[in-house]
Order: structure tokens, then C-alpha cells, then sequence
């Protein structure tokens, strides 16, 4: 299963999404076991880094809610994405503003086999200025916010999927529905930094149910949870995602254009 594609119908979901609900769609398709503990982590993780999707194209709006000096106040960003596969990597690529005040900015996530991420990220200057040049990044270097969201550069690559300590824990209960639990301990983290995620995947559809973050002091930091779907040609389509931080009470919420989506050539 090392490599595969995802099926053409899934293309309408940003590469986020595709990494985990088609990725554990596929799995729970085929019924693999994956024993507890580090085997079992190991063996889902990889499996989950080296999951690639098809050629694909994806809008919507990032919608951050955050406290501002006259109270709760909600920015909206136009955001698109890219997806772009090869042989021997694909790359996901994220772009956002410029609108509101906010610059515009671009990430482009590459993925390669059993390797490492990288990230190439670049910044306007200022709201009405170009992109400046990208600048390369890796590991904790991309634990930075894409255009002031929740969303971290690294969550969008999954970067916690990469870590060394991968544990599969006993099946648990989210939101009325069984699920696999897959810890991904952090042995280097950093100052601000996660030490941990903890995701939640729905056993029997294979989408993921809610993944969390947890700090350096053991609390959490924040949660990721999925929104509304819609099922399109016996396939689901997830229409809102959103990311909570617990440290700063702000919410970042992803709504996707799926009607407006214009086919990947």
C-alpha cells in the first residue's frame, strides 16, 4: 500500500484532510491489524507519511476568531491549495490573502518517501507587496502560524508523524463512534512547542474524528476537529474543519468551496 493514490472522487478535500481521511480510509478498507503499542505506532505511521494524494486543486476561507481590543472579532482569508504528485515526491502547496490587512503568503509542503518533510515558505511584506523569496524550512523551524491561524506550517505537513516515538494505544470511544488512538510523542520539543498529538480515527469509515495537541507542560494545547460532510458518489466530502487553541482562547475554522472547486488538470 506504500505509495498509492488516492481515488479521484476524494480530490475536493484539501491535502490536510486527504492525508488522514482518505489515508485511513484506505486502511480500514483493506482491515490491517495494527497491534498496541510502538509496533503498531510505527507500522500506522508510516503508512500515513507515505500516503500521497492525486493531482488535485481546492478553495475556501480561513475564519480566525481571536480576541482584539473592541472584543471577539473574526478575520476572513481567502485561502487555495495544490496538490502535486511524482515519482519520487509530491508536494502540497498552501496560499493565503492577501485581504484585510493581512500579506499574503504561500507554503509548500514536500513529501517524500519514508524521508523527511520540507517546507518552503513565503511572505509578503506588506498586504499590497508581492511574495517575497521563499525560504526553506524543517522540523520545529515550521512551527510557525500560516497567515495568523491556528495552523501551524508543520500541522499542515503532519509533521508529528515523523517523530520517533509512535504508539498505538487500546481503542477508545470519541463522539458516540470507536476509534483507533495513535500517540505521536515529541522527544525534542521545544519551548512553546507540541510534546505530543493524539489522533482519533473512526474504525469502521476511516475518517478521523478529532486529533489533540498537548504542551510542554503536559496540558492541551490545541484540538482539531472535523465539521460538516456531504457524501458525493458514495464518497464523503468534508465541507469545515476547525482548529482550537486552548492558550489563547482563538479558533481558526476552515470552510472549503466544493461546489466552486475547479477540477485538477
Amino acid at each position: 500500500m506504500i505509495g498509492r493514490s488516492f481515488p479521484q472522487s476524494a480530490i475536493l478535500l484539501p491535502a490536510l484532510v486527504l492525508l488522514l481521511a482518505q489515508a485511513f480510509s484506505a486502511l480500514a478498507q483493506e482491515e490491517e491489524q495494527y497491534p498496541e503499542g510502538t509496533e503498531g505506532g510505527h507500522k500506522l505511521a508510516a503508512e500515513l507519511r507515505n500516503m500521497r494524494p492525486e493531482n488535485a486543486l481546492w478553495s475556501g476561507d480561513l475564519k480566525i476568531q481571536a480576541h482584539g481590543p473592541n472584543g471577539r472579532t473574526t478575520t476572513i482569508i481567502p485561502a487555495s491549495g495544490q496538490a502535486i504528485t511524482g515519482d519520487a515526491e509530491w508536494r502540497v502547496v498552501y496560499t493565503a490573502g492577501p485581504t484585510n490587512g493581512v500579506p499574503a503568503e504561500k507554503l509548500t509542503v514536500i513529501h517524500t518517501l519514508d524521508g523527511t518533510n520540507r517546507y518552503e515558505y513565503a511572505r509578503a511584506p506588506a498586504p499590497t507587496a508581492p511574495l517575497g523569496e521563499a525560504k526553506p524550512l524543517v522540523g520545529a523551524d515550521a512551527d510557525i502560524p500560516l497567515a495568523g491561524s491556528d495552523f501551524w506550517l508543520s500541522d499542515l505537513g503532519f509533521e508529528f508523524y515523523h517523530w520517533p516515538d509512535q504508539r498505538l494505544l487500546k481503542p477508545q470511544m470519541r463522539r458516540g463512534r470507536p476509534c483507533y488512538v495513535l500517540d505521536s510523542g515529541n522527544p525534542n520539543v521545544k519551548p512553546g512547542g507540541y510534546s505530543k498529538v493524539v489522533s482519533f480515527i473512526d474504525r469502521e469509515t476511516g475518517g478521523p474524528i478529532q486529533a489533540e495537541a498537548y504542551g510542554t507542560d503536559g496540558k492541551l494545547l490545541k484540538e482539531f476537529a472535523l465539521g460538516k460532510f456531504r457524501k458525493v458518489n458514495g464518497k464523503w466530502e468534508l465541507k469545515r474543519m476547525e482548529i482550537d487553541n486552548d492558550r489563547t482562547d482563538s479558533r481558526t475554522v476552515l470552510e472549503f468551496d466544493l461546489d466552486d472547486t475547479p477540477a485538477a488538470k
